[in-house]
């Protein structure tokens, strides 16, 4: 008898480990660093906003500063718009770091991410695709070098993604010689 009751046990333990939910939604949580000069000191800011778009493939874009501050996302064709985002980032921290963050509830892929700094009229994109099962958080840092005028990439592929980052384009001269 009492073989018998270790069995349906044991059976019984099994079979509820068979059924566990498995998922890869994630909460992005991104710090955002801001380096102002060239070998100049990173600095964390919450003076930044993030959305993400599900888009199903990655062949989304953000044209320009001013579309990434409207949460305008266009496709690479240049036909359809996005222009309300799945997902808005909120303010989020960590039990004992006083460091800002942003976190991005995401449960779709690939989920295309815009992350814009408007003191320096910068933006950043990302495609994530979730992949990882069972990680409730994903971590990221973006360091933003205020001080770079061409677009430039940060990152890693294989650890969570490569950020194209865009800063601002420079002032046009509307000045005339005469």
């Amino acid at each position: 008898m009492r073989y018998r009751l270790a069995i349906v046990a044991v059976v019984a333990v099994l079979c509820t480990s068979c059924f566990k939910k498995v998922t890869t939604d994630t909460d992005l949580i991104i710090k955002t660093l801001i380096q102002e000069k060239s070998g100049g000191e990173n600095v964390a800011t919450a003076d930044v906003f993030a959305y993400a778009c599900y888009t199903e493939t990655d062949k989304w874009m953000v044209a320009n500063y001013q579309d990434a501050l409207n949460r305008v996302v266009t496709d690479s064709l240049g036909v359809e718009k996005i222009t309300v985002p799945d997902v808005e980032g909120v303010p989020f921290s960590r039990e004992g770091d006083s460091t800002p963050y942003i976190s991005l509830p995401l449960n779709q892929s690939p989920a295309f991410v815009v992350l814009v700094y408007p003191q320096a009229k910068m933006y950043a994109t990302l495609f994530k695709y979730l992949n990882v099962e069972n990680l409730p958080q994903t971590y990221m840092t973006l360091l933003l070098h205020t001080w770079k005028d061409t677009p430039y990439t940060e990152g890693n592929a294989t650890k969570g993604g490569v950020w194209n980052i865009i800063p601002s384009a420079p002032e046009e001269d509307n000045t005339t010689e005469e």
